[in-house]
């Protein structure tokens, strides 16, 4: 399947669903969308870490209760 097959599918699914197209390509370039998720992905990162339980500490909670 080429490129444009699927952008014309793409539109059709858009289209038959009510949804709208992008009108062009935007003018985020791609090393400032990398950036961006990079940068995003670091704080959900440290966010995660901080929540983290492993499965040891767990098991150690559960003995450390009975």
């Amino acid at each position: 399947m080429t490129m444009k097959n699927w952008i014309e599918r793409i539109n059709k699914f858009l289209d038959g669903n009510g949804l709208d197209k992008l009108p062009n390509a935007g003018t985020i370039s791609h090393e400032q969308a990398v950036e961006k998720a990079n940068t995003e992905y670091e704080q959900f990162r440290i966010e995660q870490d901080k929540k983290y339980i492993s499965d040891l500490d767990k098991e150690i909670k559960k003995i450390s209760n009975k």
